[in-house]
């Protein structure tokens, strides 16, 4: 079964924040952050281009003259 990124929100010691995993359904993925955080699943993401975001970052440089 092919792998799909999920949204999801994790309560950390400095607070709430939002970031992505993989998972198949999307059932397993709260278990992977218990007990140490709360998780919450916010739903399947849409797959963009495979470029990571120091890839996009790294596009947009100006190069450096020496």
């Amino acid at each position: 079964m092919k792998q799909i990124k999920w949204e999801i929100e994790l309560n950390v010691p400095k607070g709430k924040i939002k970031t992505f995993v993989y998972s198949e359904d999307g059932t397993n993925i709260t278990n992977r952050f218990k007990p140490e955080y709360e998780c919450k699943v916010l739903g399947p993401m849409k797959e963009e281009d495979k470029k990571t975001e120091s890839e996009k970052l790294q596009a947009d440089l100006e190069p450096i003259e020496k």
